[in-house]
């Protein structure tokens, strides 16, 4: 059963490859492009925000050229809408949400298709003649099983990521639907991690201070569970991979052997360097952005957005942007689209999409 739905889906992914995303393509080494500029530091600009008084934005995503804005009514907790807009936030179409749906998000799949996630069901959008529609439900948790491994398709494959050991631990492959071939591409394990947070949390079950008082002893400090967050997130965090893809060349960031590498589609090593990333800063995640139409990469340190040099492993800062304030963060076409929320003096849910120019 399990195979019947991955392969229908594979089915439906690949019909859904007419409409190639407009990235640049890169074929050889001598032809390998940066899309940096010259100066160290760029001061980008704020150039608009988007907000509805009347409704609380709830997520968003950005295909074609068009917001796709999940959004609720402001004094109501069942009336939703999705809101299309192009990229200036003139609204072209709403599309009204009956009140048994009940959506928690927007889910951009590999297939370039906004899927409306609720609580046990996923419904597709698709538009006829400019128009939007939700359809095509399907039960939730098969649909995640499959295409949250699911990170980008080409014209002759599907890539998927496989997290193990509670995402410590991570393979990338890839299935061709027209021969029905499966093939392991990377593997990144930062597994041994994990059995250092183990120690450190049964070192400390062991070791907390106690205090006595009257007849009572009572332990001090955080309970074991806190101990072993903490130091998941402060000392022992994974350095996830990340596999991207410009055209049909992979893009793969080895983060444990500090290396970017650049394949062509048939496995062939185009271009290889060290990464320059300042490994002392225990607040970097290892997280990776990538322009969904240009292709050039990002990552966030502390909260500044820094550009990364693919050819050379080296970053350049960008922007000031604020990611602990944002619920989204994405990139397209040379602009960051953050949204942002947070309550006034009364309470009330104050929720933006900022658009910050990049160059």
């Amino acid at each position: 059963m399990k195979h019947s739905i991955i392969t229908l889906i594979f089915s439906l992914l690949c019909g859904l490859l007419s409409a190639q995303q407009d990235f640049s393509e890169i074929t050889d080494a001598d032809s390998l492009k940066t899309y940096m500029l010259d100066a160290a530091i760029v001061t980008a600009e704020r150039i608009s925000k988007y907000r509805d008084y009347d409704y609380v934005m709830v997520d968003f995503e950005i295909v074609n050229d068009k917001f796709y804005i999940l959004q609720r009514e402001n004094k109501s907790l069942n009336d939703f809408r999705v809101l299309v807009t192009n990229m200036v936030f003139e609204p072209l179409d709403t599309m009204p949400l009956p009140d048994r749906i009940k959506p928690t998000n927007i889910f951009l799949d590999a297939a370039n298709q906004c899927q409306i996630l609720c609580q046990d069901t996923v419904y597709q959008i698709v538009e006829y003649f400019d128009k939007a529609f939700y359809g095509f439900p399907v039960e939730k948790s098969h649909y995640l099983d499959v295409m949250r491994k699911c990170v980008f398709m080409t014209e002759n494959y599907v890539y998927f990521r496989n997290l193990k050991s509670q995402g410590y631990s991570i393979e990338y492959y890839r299935v061709n639907p027209a021969k029905g071939t499966r093939e392991k591409l990377f593997s990144s394990d930062d597994s041994y991690k994990l059995r250092e947070i183990q120690r450190e949390r049964d070192f400390h079950r062991r070791h907390r201070l106690t205090t006595t008082v009257g007849n009572q002893v009572f332990e001090l400090g955080p309970e074991p569970n806190e101990w072993e967050n903490f130091v998941s997130m402060a000392w022992f965090h994974t350095k996830n991979a990340f596999l991207g893809h410009i055209g049909d060349t992979l893009i793969y960031f080895d983060h444990l052997n500090n290396k970017i590498e650049t394949y062509n589609e048939n496995m062939q090593l185009i271009h290889t360097c060290e990464i320059s990333y300042p490994e002392k800063e225990t607040f970097w995640r290892h997280t990776i952005y990538q322009d969904r139409a240009w292709g050039t990469f990002y990552t966030i340190f502390g909260i500044t957005l820094n550009e990364i040099d693919i050819k050379t492993g080296r970053t350049i800062p960008k922007i000031n942007a604020n990611n602990y304030l944002s619920q989204k963060m994405i990139i397209y076409k040379g602009n960051l689209y953050s949204l942002k929320k947070r309550r006034d003096s009364g309470n009330a849910e104050i929720s933006f999409i900022e658009k910050t120019k990049l160059y």
